[in-house]
């Protein structure tokens, strides 16, 4: 078909996952591939069908007479979820699973016989909340789903039948704010790197060698743009104000025409003689 666009690189297949918790407040992974740091464990093994990982955003409509399709749709809320069953037994993954909870050691035989341990689930507010980050590898690629904040949100039901393993449930509901991303993904696919920018005027494109001409540059991919050069200057002041605008303050300079230069994470986009200092 005219204008599509194959790629089966791009298909993805989870041949290795892999889910870490840790407290609230833990240094997060910085990137997709860093070894992960203190504080975090892995929850070791889990059965190879579980793990899911839901985006649920809530909204409303509004209906009107005129028309038989909604009028507007807007977004009332936001939601994520952690869904993976745990095949191995532990006191981290007890206290994963149940939302916390104290581990005693009770020594048997009046304290001559073997070491013994008492799990006691959180009581109700006791609950704590954890962060989670979940891995998914696909040969040289790999994602990280980073998740600040979650809670254990559903009840715990584990089948203790004879023909098959006894899993622990782990749900996590994930917590947001609006100082914080609730969840965000690291990747080292190129499939994610941004495009190009690209600079299509630089208005005005004139101004004084003291600088502090307030300029506007228009293109595509601005998004992001993290510097503006003027020669081998950068500019101040610096507002993207959307994806095809962004405006910039000219610094000093020597008298002469200079290349501009735009870089945002998609890599840098050059206006050659784009301004000229009188």
């Amino acid at each position: 078909m005219a204008g599509e666009t194959t790629n089966a690189a791009q298909i993805v297949i989870p041949s290795r996952t892999r889910v870490w918790l840790a407290p609230v407040g833990t240094p997060a992974p910085a990137d997709a591939t860093v070894a992960m740091g203190a504080g975090w464990y892995a929850v070791g093994l889990t059965t190879e069908d579980s793990l899911k990982f839901n985006e649920e955003p809530s909204f409303e409509t509004v209906k009107s007479a005129q028309t038989d399709y909604p009028s507007r749709t807007f977004q009332t809320g936001d939601a994520a979820t952690i869904e993976v069953d745990l095949q191995q037994w532990n006191a981290a993954n007890f206290r994963a699973v149940f939302g916390g909870g104290e581990i005693t050691s009770i020594q048997s035989g009046g304290g001559n016989g073997p070491t013994h341990y008492r799990f006691a689930p959180p009581k109700v507010g006791g609950r704590t909340e954890i962060a989670a980050v979940i891995e998914v590898m696909d040969g040289g690629k790999t994602y990280r789903y980073v998740v600040p904040r979650a809670m254990q949100m559903e009840g715990v039901q584990t089948d203790l039948t004879k023909a098959k393993e006894a899993v622990l449930p782990l749900r996590l509901a994930v917590q947001g704010g609006d100082d914080t991303d609730a969840w965000y993904l690291l990747t080292n696919d190129p499939a994610f790197q941004p495009p190009a920018p690209t600079i299509t005027a630089v208005s005005p494109s004139t101004g004084p060698a003291a600088g502090g001409t307030q300029v506007t540059i228009t293109g595509t991919d601005l998004s992001g743009a993290t510097s503006v050069t003027f020669g081998d200057t950068a500019g101040t002041e610096l507002t993207v104000e959307s994806s095809t605008e962004l405006t910039v303050t000219s610094p000093a300079s020597t008298a002469g025409t200079k290349d501009v230069v735009v870089t945002t994470p998609g890599g840098t986009a050059t206006k050659v003689g784009g301004f000229t200092y009188s």
